[in-house]
């Protein structure tokens, strides 16, 4: 007996942690707390994990607080580095979920800590729960730029295409050839994806036949799968086959000008002038590097006189008396392909530059759902 109780004070000793101080620590972090002094409270918290035994019966309430301590003080490293604390702290899976959605709100515009958030959680969950959060962290990962750490991660379908990503993005090109020999350890839907990295690999190690191959290959291509191939046929003087791409491309929001602008080089370079200044124009509404350019060109045409200026549709979306305000309004609202010309006594904004009516009523069609209600079609005569 005597044997016993000298253990149990060594055990509490060990601790320094009497039943009375336990209490007394209880009611100041407590108290603190309710005064919404959070980072007081949670430094309290910590003090009262280190001195309490594993089996403390207010153990994992304590912690609890801590992290809602530190999530309302909207303290993200405190919250992350009170996570490498309590590794091997045996807490329920309930309460670890309710610190994993703390973290994930705190850390919501910070992958970097997230990803510790994510980490945090995956032991404490199962089968299909556990494979989405291995999703989630390399979805997580890939936000951060942590390609190495992706590297590290289990092999599952859902996930390898993020590791054929950080491959290219770490240029091991070999290394991602050879781990996307077997498509089988890919999703279905990923397989398109893995084919263009896969050709962008063997394009940098120089094999550009074969990468070019491998996206022809491509059922349903993207836009910057499109786009490569468009690239690599213009360099390489296939221009059949880029005006195909390009062509294609002209479809697509944000590749527009790009489109426009090398459908007329095509055409300037087989001396259709007439064509090619077409093209130019439709590139020149955009404020780019390839209206830019457009718009140069056509100049260079014009002065040669080898092109005349031509009239063209657009659509006229609202007056103002105001030059400015009609520039601001194209700024404000991001209205590609628009431009300031003067009507009347009034400054118009219109967009687009077209050859028909019939071209500029989609147009029409598309401002007028955007919510310019009075958009109508105007036939332009050039500006001198």
């Amino acid at each position: 007996m005597r044997y016993f109780l000298l253990f149990l004070l060594l055990f509490s000793l060990s601790y320094g942690f009497s039943e009375k101080e336990r209490d007394t620590l209880l009611r100041i972090i407590q108290g603190l707390y309710a005064d919404k002094v959070y980072n007081v409270t949670a430094k309290k918290c910590q003090e009262y994990l280190e001195k309490a035994p594993p089996d403390d019966p207010y153990r994992e309430k304590v912690l609890k607080l801590m992290f809602h301590s530190y999530f309302n003080a909207g303290d993200k490293q405190g919250f992350i580095g009170a996570l490498s604390l309590i590794e091997g702290e045996k807490i329920s899976p309930e309460t670890a979920k309710e610190v994993f959605s703390l973290g994930l709100k705190l850390t919501e515009k910070d992958p970097h800590f997230r990803a510790e958030i994510v980490r945090f959680y995956i032991p404490f969950t199962k089968g299909y729960e556990k494979k989405k959060m291995y999703i989630l962290l390399a979805n997580t990962l890939k936000e951060a730029g942590l390609w190495g750490d992706i590297l590290k991660l289990p092999d599952i379908k859902e996930i390898n295409l993020y590791k054929v990503v950080a491959l290219y993005k770490l240029k091991r090109y070999k290394d991602l050839i050879s781990f996307t020999e077997k498509m089988e350890q890919f999703l279905p839907e990923d397989k398109d994806s893995v084919l263009y990295y896969r050709g962008l690999a063997f394009f940098n190690l120089g094999n550009q036949e074969k990468a070019v191959a491998l996206i022809e290959s491509i059922t349903f291509k993207t836009p910057k799968m499109v786009k490569f191939l468009s690239d690599y046929y213009l360099k390489n003087k296939n221009y059949i086959k880029a005006e195909k791409y390009l062509r294609i491309l002209s479809l697509e929001k944000g590749y527009k000008d790009y489109a426009y602008y090398y459908l007329g080089v095509i055409e300037d370079l087989s001396k259709n002038y007439s064509k090619a200044s077409l093209w130019y124009r439709k590139a020149s509404v955009f404020d780019t590097k390839y209206g830019e350019l457009a718009r140069k060109r056509l100049s260079e045409l014009k002065k040669a006189g080898v092109v005349k200026n031509a009239e063209f549709y657009s659509v006229r979306i609202i007056l103002y008396t105001d030059k400015s305000k009609a520039e601001k309004l194209i700024k404000n609202k991001n209205l590609q392909g628009c431009f300031v010309r003067k009507y009347k006594k009034f400054y118009a904004v219109y967009c687009g530059k077209f050859a028909s009516r019939n071209e500029a009523q989609k147009k029409r069609k598309n401002l007028i759902k955007a919510g310019f209600k009075d958009a109508v079609i105007d036939r332009i005569s050039p500006e001198n």
